[in-house]
């Protein structure tokens, strides 16, 4: 199936940090950043009591699943530096598609396509053409 990289956030792991293990670990690619961003500050109201806010791209979950995990899911829009190198235990057949590629890709073999990634990519094209 076709799927973005995608992971999960240890306890307490800070969202960014899991982001940039995980894009490191399944594409061998560093972040340079995150693409229409916010984070909040850190608070730290009393001692071990940390928090803050942030924003994805988009937040993804899934409702029903054949066999899977149940799933709610971040989604960043990043730019990344490096040579892409997978790891054949975490992906095969890396891809770098166009946007009208990927639109064909969604119109025409949506069943390809990892289910809680389909949405996320339709989302994706609808923003990207309206830049």
């Amino acid at each position: 199936m076709i799927e973005i990289p995608a992971g999960g956030i240890r306890a307490y792991e800070n969202v960014y940090d899991a982001l940039k293990r995980e894009v490191k670990e399944e594409c061998g690619l560093e972040i340079v950043r995150v693409v229409e961003d916010y984070q909040s500050s850190v608070k730290e109201p009393r001692k071990h009591d940390r928090a803050f806010v942030f924003k994805p791209f988009i937040c993804q979950q899934v409702l029903e699943t054949n066999g899977g995990l149940s799933w709610v899911g971040f989604v960043f829009f990043c730019e990344v530096t490096g040579e892409v190198s997978i790891n054949p235990a975490e992906a095969k057949d890396p891809q770098w598609v166009t946007i009208a590629q990927l639109k064909k890709l969604v119109s025409t073999k949506a069943d390809q396509i990892f289910p809680l990634q389909l949405p996320v990519l339709e989302y994706f094209i609808t923003q990207f053409t309206r830049r």
